[in-house]
This record gives structure tokens, C-alpha cells and sequence, in this order.
């Protein structure tokens, strides 16, 4: 019962929050479409308020991390479950980090495999993570078992 208990805690809070993430999302989009019309400046520069719909992301895995905090009280599992958090946080700026070395016209086409780096490791960091999260916690909701229940 318990573990039922905490899928219905998230999918609960998915569903509440992901109609606000795709406003913001949109509305993101459609103000830097909107800026490279009228503003003469780079469109890579631009492109980059495009990817601050990622915001709505930062404070879902935010709530998410809070509400899956509560489902134990080891101190070791609290700061794992705030890790997709702070991944999705540490990306962000690595973009932006990418974005401005792209920029600046240093890389060349090594940009996109320094993109392609950037998202599988932290994919593969998530996984990693999540095997030690279901060590200390086996009622841990992983995400993959969270889109499930979404569906």
C-alpha cells in the first residue's frame, strides 16, 4: 500500500504542474521567436531565452525531490533525490556554457558532440543514481515506472 501511496503523491503532482511547464514552455519559445525578428543580435544568443522554458523543469524536479524527501528519513536518500534537481540545474548551465563557446566561434563542429556528451552522461548519471536511491528506498518511484503511470 505504501508504495501505491507515493505513485499517486507524484502522479498527482505531474499532472497539476505539467499544463503551467507547457505554458511557460510555450510562451518561452514564442518570446524568442519573437526576439530574433526584431533584435539584431545573434540568433545562437537568442536561441539560448529559448531554452529558459527548462525552468519549469528545474522547479518540478524541485517538488518532485521535496515530495520523494518525505518518503524517508535517511539523510543519504534525501540528498540523492535531489540530485535530478541539481543535474537538470548543472546542464542548464553547461548549455549556456556551450552556447557561448559556440558563440564565440572556438569550437566548430565539435559543439554538437559536446551536446551529445553532455545529455547521455547525464542520462547515465540519473540511472546510476537511481540504482543506489532503490538500494536505500525499494519503494522508490523511479521515473521511468512515474511516465508509466502517466500514461
Amino acid at each position: 500500500m505504501r508504495r501505491e501511496q507515493h505513485i499517486r503523491r507524484l502522479v498527482d503532482y505531474a499532472k497539476r504542474s505539467q499544463r503551467w511547464a507547457i505554458i511557460l514552455a510555450v510562451a518561452s519559445f514564442i518570446i524568442t521567436g519573437t526576439l530574433i525578428d526584431k533584435v539584431d543580435q545573434s540568433e545562437y544568443l537568442l536561441l539560448g531565452f529559448g531554452f529558459l522554458g527548462v525552468i519549469p523543469l528545474l522547479v518540478r524536479e524541485w517538488r518532485f525531490g521535496t515530495i520523494r524527501a518525505s518518503f524517508n528519513d535517511n539523510v543519504t536518500y534525501q540528498r540523492l533525490v535531489r540530485l535530478p534537481f541539481w543535474m537538470t540545474l548543472f546542464g542548464l548551465v553547461i548549455l549556456y556554457l556551450i552556447l557561448g563557446w559556440y558563440e564565440l566561434g572556438s569550437p566548430g563542429p565539435s559543439v554538437f558532440l559536446t551536446l551529445t556528451v553532455l545529455v547521455g552522461g547525464m542520462y547515465l548519471l540519473q540511472r546510476y543514481f537511481e540504482r543506489i536511491i532503490l538500494k536505500l528506498e525499494p519503494d522508490y518511484i523511479t521515473d521511468r515506472e512515474l511516465h508509466r503511470e502517466l500514461k
